[in-house]
């Protein structure tokens, strides 16, 4: 009964896999095209400021709706999945409405401190720069319920291929008006965000099911908010963890020191993103599983997902260790080669036991423990502060990407005794 059982839940996940599998294939080539046209034509000074900004306003959209996608994720895939339509209709008017007060109260309050910045231009810039933050929190929200409804790829679509495929049409239409600029591109920036939200949300009322628009919304408002809370910090911390060498980078640093842990990111995210597209995926599936005591089901499934990632990683990983110095000097130019190459191979030596350990936030998050994950981001986020502020002024991006791979690891590790402790599994 088992294997009947689950080779009827392989079936949509290998073919969800496969489809998020080919819409990477075809959105890699397209943001790699952009971040190196932006490298090359920028220059490691001025593409560090844009990489600044932009890292510093996806961080004030976290407030707004960082936990709202993982809290949708869960409790839509279990209302659809039980057609609870009045808790669906509920838990969507309850995103809404938190994303659009909390944007606009941290758009005035970012607004109202702008005169305190710093006169630096990169810190001016994101005055202009913090006006898609609307867009931001009410794409997410669709983005959570398609996720929810065991939609990844029409979640993934609108960000993978479409935002970049549009940001290259803008970056050639400035190049070749002679207009190009980091202005120019938060200007751009701004109106694709604003098209991502509205093809968001064109997919979102296609996909969503067939249910009586009459139903009367349900509210578990305490719950919700209870839940939302660990999830929003939870997303705070996590992206902090990854945006923070960046940031610290800019204020500690050089902003071509922002550049070379922008490229040397680029670079660790191949080794990642199998692990991501089988997040995508199965995320919904750990929720059901957990909510049904299918707990044979839920180890069964992160074990794959843990292994079925590590083998497509592992020789991603080797092939830029060896040869990244050579790949990034053909892709990015050879004043990225030497800067951007040993903080990358820091990085994908932390991302290779990030892959290694699997799905455990997810795992954790989907199952009701996100406080668990939540703690484990924290302690890793405080060691990747500390260890950023220590070593970001004596080596730079090099540094800057030690913290981060230790936090990396940390963070697993921590995850892991979590997931052992609290839902008596171990899956590796």
């Amino acid at each position: 009964m088992w294997s009947k059982l689950l080779l009827v839940i392989k079936r949509p996940l290998i073919k969800s896999f496969i489809s998020l599998g080919m819409l990477r294939a075809a959105s890699l080539p397209l943001s790699l095209v952009v971040s190196v046209l932006l490298a090359r034509e920028l220059g490691p000074e001025k593409f560090g400021q844009y990489v600044f900004v932009m890292t510093v306003i996806s961080m004030l959209a976290l407030p707004v709706a960082g936990g709202i996608p993982a809290l949708l994720t869960r409790e839509i895939a279990v209302f659809s999945h039980k057609m609870q339509w009045g808790l669906y209709r509920g838990v969507i008017r309850f995103a809404h409405v938190w994303v659009s007060v909390f944007s606009l109260i941290v758009l005035a309050v970012f607004l109202s401190l702008s005169g305190w910045l710093p006169s630096e231009s990169k810190w001016q810039l994101m005055t202009l720069a913090v006006f898609m933050l609307p867009f931001i929190a009410l794409a997410a929200v669709r983005d959570g319920a398609l996720k929810g409804l065991a939609k990844p790829f029409y979640s993934e679509l609108p960000k993978l291929l479409i935002q970049p495929a549009l940001l290259l049409i803008a970056f050639l239409y400035l190049l070749s008006t002679n207009r190009l600029n980091v202005e120019n591109l938060i200007y751009s920036q701004i109106i694709v965000a604003f098209i991502i939200f509205v093809l968001f949300s064109l997919a979102f009322l296609k996909l969503q099911p067939a249910f009586t628009s009459d139903t009367k919304p349900e509210y578990h408002t305490k719950q919700w908010g209870r839940a939302l809370l660990p999830f929003t910090l939870l997303a705070l911390v996590s992206s902090f963890n990854t945006q923070i060498s960046l940031v610290l980078l800019g204020v500690l640093s050089t902003d071509d020191q922002v550049a070379a842990m922008r490229v040397a990111e680029r670079g660790a995210q191949f080794v990642v993103l199998s692990l991501t597209l089988v997040n995508l995926v199965v995320a919904p599936y750990f929720a059901k599983a957990w909510r049904d005591q299918n707990k044979e089901q839920l180890q069964h499934l992160a074990r794959q997902a843990a292994r079925g990632s590590f083998a497509i990683a592992l020789p991603i990983g080797l092939i830029l260790l060896f040869g990244g110095q050579s790949l990034l000097g053909w892709v990015f130019g050879d004043e990225y080669a030497l800067s951007a190459y040993y903080p990358m191979a820091v990085l994908v030596i932390g991302q290779l036991f990030n892959v290694f350990c699997g799905s455990v936030g997810y795992l954790l998050s989907m199952s009701g423990h996100e406080r668990d994950t939540l703690k484990g981001q924290l302690v890793a986020v405080l060691f990747s502060v500390l260890l950023c502020v220590w070593l970001i002024p004596i080596y730079g991006a090099i540094g800057a990407a030690i913290g981060v791979a230790i936090s990396i690891v940390i963070w697993n590790c921590v995850l892991l005794f979590f997931v052992f402790k609290k839902m008596g599994m171990s899956y590796l």
